[in-house]
């Protein structure tokens, strides 16, 4: 099989992560492995098994996985840094094994699907809905991210706090400006700024070319927007674990089995 299997936030849901790329397979890839199955980040944290999570993840065939930012704050849970060693919720980290810890710290922060791999052979049918892609090429390529990215930012210059964090951009460019520009300059907006500029999720103004798949945003849910689609659809929070199929583009969901973390207001 050619296809590829993205899968959303985990956020230690181990249970969850086998029965969504179980249902994955059995109903949209004949039963096969995927040809590379990606995560989106935030493997821990929150659920109930991060730690299994992440060796589970890490002894598949053909898996990857990008770094999110409770990944990162697990990493340096891991290596010793006192401010998370000392709280409870981190106590998990004394069960990572050292292959699992060097394993952690060389996760990329983006991973890049060419659009040469997506010539896929989707046959698609009427009770799935799903579009042929027989003998489609994709214009561009594809990106996973935890996060996402600041749009008109070159990929090489995105800064680490974006690519593990971002929720919303603000749009930075003066309306009064003359210098003939019609894009909108944007720039990473934090929750204390002044709200007098337009704040807006950064996927709804990702104009590409390339199309992004991310996680980090259980509030909002499933985005599904032109270029970027989100898959944080609150696994750890009772609602579901999503996960995108490329190159058909389906979307595929488990059940949380539930509440493995409240939702803070």
């Amino acid at each position: 099989t050619d296809k590829i299997l993205i899968v959303g936030d985990v956020h230690g849901c181990l249970n969850e992560l086998k029965a969504l790329v179980s249902k994955a397979s059995e109903y949209y890839n004949a039963q096969q492995n995927f040809k590379v199955v990606i995560l989106v980040g935030d493997l821990c944290n929150k659920g109930p098994h991060s730690a299994d999570v992440i060796r589970f993840v890490r002894l598949q065939k053909n898996w990857f996985s990008v770094r999110g930012n409770h990944d990162n704050s697990a990493l340096a849970a891991a290596l010793g840094d006192k401010k998370r060693c000392s709280k409870q919720s981190y106590e998990w980290v004394k069960n990572l094994s050292e292959e699992d810890v060097d394993w952690m710290s060389q996760l990329p922060y983006s991973i890049t699907i060419p659009k040469e791999m997506l010539h896929g052979d989707g046959d698609g049918d009427g009770d799935d809905k799903l579009v042929s892609t027989r003998n489609y090429a994709f214009p561009n390529n594809f990106i996973v991210v935890h996060a996402g990215f600041i749009p008109g930012v070159a990929l090489e210059d995105q800064e680490v706090q974006t690519m593990t964090t971002i929720r919303d951009v603000m749009e930075t460019t003066d309306v009064n400006s003359k210098s003939g520009n019609s894009d909108p300059k944007y720039s990473y907006y934090q929750k204390h700024e002044s709200d007098e500029k337009p704040v807006v999720a950064w996927a709804k103004a990702w104009n590409g070319p390339e199309q992004v798949i991310f996680g980090h945003d259980a509030k909002r849910g499933l985005q599904n927007e032109k270029n970027a689609t989100g898959l944080d659809s609150g696994a750890c929070y009772g609602k579901k674990l999503t996960a995108i199929i490329l190159p058909d583009k389906k979307l595929v969901s488990v059940d949380s089995e539930k509440i493995h973390c409240p939702i803070r207001k």
